[in-house]
């Protein structure tokens, strides 16, 4: 029996780890990656993390976080939770190859990227279609490419992956763009990206012989084009990760719905990170969350344990 079972590996689910670890509560943290850090893993630069002057690369943050709960003694497997019981006094979650009982459970299951919807958009995926340019930008060394948002993760993105594409389109269905001005100012200054809004894409043109190409709508004129490129990559936000939960806690929209103190509508059951409804969706936000819910599920067991 588990004080505290934790789902998910990023930075809310480890800082949550660190602090219950530190206050001797027996805690486990499931992650279905084999190696945790959730989305950090995918981002190529942080820059607005407290304590870094100079940009921190997401996977060496997210293996320090670990390697701090381990040393703290935090126990990490590597399982797919497949189903879980949150209603009951006692707390079952079931993996591909164990089950696990605890006191308490934290959800911090995340998110995943937002798709676009197209038809052939999974069955290229990993194959000209990409959700992290961390894993594939190098594989587009002087090729074309497009980027499909107009948030702070696709500029960001956007302003990585221009470091290997020769030509880069970067897609946004708007006119103006809702990233911050410094990532704008830095996008718009280089040489090798082009602009292209009110436009979407409507259909991959990926299965030819010779050569790839984007289907294009004007969103205001509704005028068709096909623009040629080697891949595509998307970064249109985010979905939370709680498939799991619809018979469990309540959701809003998919997202965990909780109070001040982490808490859901379940007794012993708390949800930190992105997988909140209604939070800002950062490192530095996450890592309180984490720390916040620790705190709380330490109390909670003191009072009623």
């Amino acid at each position: 029996m588990w004080d505290l079972i934790i789902l998910g590996g990023g930075p809310a689910g480890l800082t949550a780890g660190i602090y219950a670890a530190r206050y001797k509560l027996e805690t486990l943290l499931l992650e279905k990656s084999i190696v945790s850090g959730g989305q950090l893993t995918a981002t190529q630069w942080i820059e607005n993390y407290p304590g870094f002057r100079e940009p921190v690369l997401g996977k060496k943050l997210a293996a320090d976080m670990e390697a701090q709960a381990k040393h703290f003694g935090l126990k990490v497997i590597s399982e797919n939770v497949q189903s879980v019981n949150l209603v009951d006094e006692i707390k079952v979650i079931e993996t591909d190859y164990a089950k696990y009982q605890a006191k308490t459970v934290i959800i911090a299951t995340g998110s995943s990227p937002r798709r676009l919807g197209l038809s052939d958009e999974q069955k290229y995926a990993g194959n000209g279609v990409s959700y992290c340019s961390t894993c594939d930008a190098p594989f587009f060394k002087d090729k074309v490419v497009a980027v499909v948002g107009g948030g702070n993760t696709a500029f960001e993105e956007a302003l990585f992956i221009a470091k290997y594409a020769s030509q880069l389109y970067l897609i946004h269905r708007r006119e103006e763009f809702t990233a911050d001005r410094i990532f704008q100012d830095k996008v718009f200054a280089e040489p090798n990206i082009k602009i292209i809004t009110n436009s979407v894409v409507t259909g991959l043109n990926f299965d030819l012989l010779v050569g790839r190409s984007l289907n294009l709508q004007n969103t205001i004129s509704k005028e068709s084009s096909e623009l040629e490129v080697d891949g595509i990559f998307i970064f249109i936000g985010n979905l939370p990760n709680t498939s799991l939960f619809t018979q469990q806690v309540e959701l809003d929209e998919g997202y965990v719905v909780t109070n001040r103190k982490y808490e859901t509508n379940q007794r012993g059951v708390w949800a930190i990170g992105d997988v909140q409804k209604g939070v800002l969706r950062q490192v530095a936000t996450a890592v309180g969350d984490g720390a916040g819910a620790a705190h709380q599920v330490n109390k909670y067991l003191v009072e009623n344990h």
